[in-house]
């Protein structure tokens, strides 16, 4: 479907509690470019093969892929698209890098996060059972495409407009959003979507407050005059500083409400589970733990909480403020 002149939505299936990812083809003269890519899987793929004869597209029409971040539904069929029409893939450096460290080298990384997990309370069966589900995701994100580096906050051509590449850390370390000027239309990726929160995670290689990274990220997008957000997920949107608005005071009571469970003295898992219940499947819990440190970490740098490393296990009290 065509959303704006020359600027056509791909919704995608996924196999997940989100069931679908939006990915954007761009229409110029001389071919198309493509903004975020689906999972490699049949559902998918067979989604892209009939867009293309739909639209009368050729794989050599098609000029660029551009990712806006390396989670899977948005980077794993970028080494599909790439063999399919010989394009180049985009991504920021920051990006790049995590590519090598989570997905080429990721079962490596595994042990790395398991000890994340254990230091911070989570029960030994159920890390063996969170580890053995993420490395299930390595199916689905092959080939890996060979990268090429986005210009930091460059300018690139699609859709018969320009966009400014306009870095958006937090949701992950190398996030990126397009923004034309001209129209201001706004392709958000998952830092910016109608409904849900993106989830800002604390993982052993990402940075060390990356809820603040995300926060500013969002102060950042809400100077921009933008007319219409075309999101990765959900439903596009008009009220671009609304939406900041809620996230920022979203955030801002989730903070209040982590210090007020961490009390006397709670691992972070203990937190997590009186936030998000007790219930998760091994898919959810590992991001509603990463995440719940992400927001102990922003609480811990803003002296609302404080860390204590006794037996190998982390525990977090608040900090009550002087009277």
């Amino acid at each position: 479907m065509e959303v704006v002149p020359n600027i056509f939505i791909i919704k995608l299936p996924l196999p997940f509690k989100i069931d679908h990812v939006n990915c954007y083809l761009l229409r110029d003269k001389n071919g198309w470019s493509i903004i975020d890519t689906g999972l490699n899987y049949p559902p998918s793929t067979a989604v892209w093969e009939d867009t293309f004869a739909g639209l009368g597209i050729r794989y050599g029409d098609i000029k660029g892929i551009y990712v806006s971040h390396m989670h899977p539904c948005h980077y794993g069929a970028a080494g599909w698209l790439q063999e399919l029409t010989g394009a180049p893939v985009f991504m920021n450096r920051a990006e790049i890098t995590s590519v090598d460290q989570t997905w080429k080298k990721g079962r490596t990384n595994v042990p790395v996060v398991g000890e994340l997990f254990k230091e911070n309370g989570m029960p030994h069966g159920l890390i063996s059972e969170v580890l053995e589900n993420m490395t299930g995701v390595q199916s689905i994100i092959q080939p890996h495409p060979a990268l090429s580096p986005l210009a930091e906050d460059g300018k690139v051509e699609m859709g018969g407009r320009w966009f400014e590449v306009i870095n958006t850390p937090g949701h992950s370390e190398g996030h990126v959003i397009f923004f034309s000027a001209d129209d201001g239309v706004l392709i958000s990726g998952d830092h910016l979507l109608p409904s849900a929160a993106s989830n800002v995670c604390l993982w052993p290689t990402s940075h060390s407050n990356p809820l603040e990274l995300f926060l500013a990220s969002l102060e950042k997008v809400g100077r921009l005059p933008v007319k219409l957000v075309l999101p990765a997920h959900g439903e596009a949107f008009t009220d671009c500083s609304g939406r900041i608005h809620d996230l920022t005071d979203y955030y801002h009571e989730r903070l209040v409400q982590i210090a007020g469970l961490a009390g006397a003295g709670s691992t972070a898992y203990q937190i997590c589970t009186r936030l998000f219940g007790a219930d998760l499947t091994s898919f959810e819990i590992r991001f509603a733990l990463t995440e719940t440190l992400a927001c102990l970490a922003y609480l811990e740098g803003k002296s609302m909480v404080v860390s204590r490393l006794v037996n190998g296990i982390v525990t977090y009290r608040k900090m009550e403020r002087p009277r």
